[in-house]
């Protein structure tokens, strides 16, 4: 029996509002249950604001790199195919492939002070392990893959005939390069820079594992988080929860209307 578009639609919009809907309302309701004197006074926690400013952090620095990353590996593996690009066309999915906490075991193994190259970095006085450095490798490794995947097929579609013409009217590659390449694959980029920026603020299992946990310090918020509920102050973790939350919609909202605004202009031109 054929359904209408109707009911699909109906379908659709139900099985996402309970997936992501119903626990997202739960959590600004709860957020919001005290009133607004109390969400004041949580918004004010001095372990949460150091918690909060640790995870801008580390997202200036982790998403920039990972953007650097993925456009310059997806670049090489499309337009310059190899056994040697091919396997690392297969190494970028590995951090998707194990688990967050495994990843942080992995790093302590490499970089604590007695690893396998941590004893190294440490007689430079370079300590990676429950520091900033190591929040930030652990947040780059997770999200590695995020930028590559969506631009990767996106380059494979477009193949390379626009730049090669530039090239052949005397374009240098500098200019092909931000004039087409990045003209070409803007909206693949930023879905993936939208994609690891919320994996960088939301990651818990390696970065409890790289950082110690330890408040003021090395504590993200999403640890924070944590603490909270295991410490049954509750509200606290809401309210955090919440803050992650937004920033992952407004994040979205803003790469949809662009997105959006974007597509209309290309039908005005069209």
């Amino acid at each position: 029996m054929k359904r209408s578009p109707l009911a699909l639609r109906v379908l659709v919009l139900v099985y996402v509002g309970v997936l992501v809907g119903l626990p997202l309302g739960f959590v600004f309701q709860q957020a919001l249950a005290h009133g607004m004197r109390a969400l004041a006074a949580a918004l004010a926690d001095a372990q949460m604001d150091h918690a909060l400013w640790l995870t801008v952090k580390v997202a200036l620095v982790a998403v920039p790199l990972n953007v650097v990353f993925g456009v310059g590996a997806s670049l090489w593996i499309v337009r310059h195919p190899s056994h040697f690009t091919r396997v690392l066309d297969a190494l970028i999915d590995v951090p998707l492939a194990i688990s967050p906490v495994i990843v942080g075991l992995v790093l302590m193994l490499a970089y604590a002070q007695n690893g396998w190259f941590g004893h190294v970095l440490a007689l430079w006085g370079w300590h990676v392990m429950f520091s900033y450095p190591g929040i930030v490798l652990a947040s780059v490794f997770v999200s590695l893959p995020l930028v590559s995947r969506q631009v990767i097929p996106l380059l494979r579609e477009i193949g390379d005939h626009a730049e090669q013409t530039a090239a052949t009217l005397g374009a240098g590659p500098v200019r092909i390069f931000f004039t087409i390449t990045m003209r070409s694959i803007t909206w693949a980029s930023a879905y993936g820079v939208s994609l690891t920026l919320a994996r960088v603020i939301g990651e818990y299992g390696a970065v409890l594992i790289v950082s110690g946990n330890i408040a003021f310090v090395t504590q993200t918020l999403t640890l924070d988080i944590g603490a909270n509920f295991e410490n049954f102050n509750t509200y606290q973790g809401f309210i955090g929860a919440s803050l992650l939350a937004l920033a992952s919609i407004v994040v979205l909202a803003m790469l949809s209307a662009a997105r959006h605004r974007e597509r209309k202009r290309h039908e005005h031109l069209a």
